[in-house]
């Protein structure tokens, strides 16, 4: 019956349940826990490990540059222009519950990226598709898809997914068919779900990197508007 039962688990795939119940026959637990005990801690078994899937495979899907990239090992200090008390709705995730943009400038080395990466990381966690792109290298993907036809669905596809991080903006100004995708996907965003945005430049300067002063004037705004802004300041990290 118990070889029956194991089975019909696996068949469903329920597979962290099936494993639980052999480990309980093969500790001689099945006689001495209470049946609901049992019941529960094959439901947690079960509930934990696709939790853990669900998050490896956002993790992987995500493309984070730095995978193991994590709030608790970020250095908070003044001298980084980033404290943790004035941190907080950043690095307990309030910024994604109230879809607000994350801004991040610095020199290069002072760990935009890392920041930018933890973030991402702790979303994937929580379960909340996230997805990180270099600039330039997210425009390739998006001129590969609409040279397919795929553009709508994939502008559809960013446009609803909950993180998105785009990394190193500028310093080099975009072109017109660059602008005016990245102000689609700006637009598809604004309000709806949070984008973090990292550069070297001063966020005064990014309205030169998209070159049209009205195009660039629509986009600041909605990038600006409602979002947290970090500035930091430091020697490089790389040196460390």
């Amino acid at each position: 019956m118990l070889e029956q039962t194991v089975k019909k688990l696996s068949d469903m795939r329920l597979y962290a349940m099936s494993s639980k119940l052999q480990e309980f026959n093969t500790a001689g637990k099945l006689n001495s826990i209470e049946p609901i005990e049992m019941i529960t801690y094959m439901v947690d078994s079960e509930h934990d490990k696709r939790k853990q899937n669900r998050i490896n495979r956002l993790t992987k899907n995500s493309h984070i540059k730095i995978p193991n990239a994590c709030i608790q090992d970020i250095k908070f200090s003044s001298k980084r222009n980033l404290l943790k008390e004035k941190s907080y709705d950043i690095i307990n995730a309030n910024f994604i519950e109230n879809n607000l943009n994350v801004l991040i400038s610095g020199s290069t080395g002072v760990g935009k990226t890392y920041l930018a990466c933890a973030l991402a990381n702790m979303a994937c966690k929580k379960g909340l598709p996230t997805l990180y792109f270099r600039i330039s290298r997210f425009m390739e993907y998006v001129a590969q898809e609409q040279a397919v036809g795929n553009y709508l669905k994939y502008i559809e596809k960013i446009g609803k997914t909950k993180l998105l991080i785009l990394d190193d903006l500028g310093p080099d100004v975009m072109t017109p068919v660059q602008r005016n995708i990245f102000m689609e996907i700006i637009e598809e965003r604004y309000l709806v779900t949070p984008t973090i945005i990292a550069s070297q430049l001063p966020m005064e300067q990014w309205y030169q990197v998209f070159g049209d002063e009205s195009v660039a004037d629509a986009i600041c705004d909605r990038i600006f508007h409602n979002a947290y802004k970090i500035k930091l300041k430091g020697e490089s990290m790389r040196k460390s």
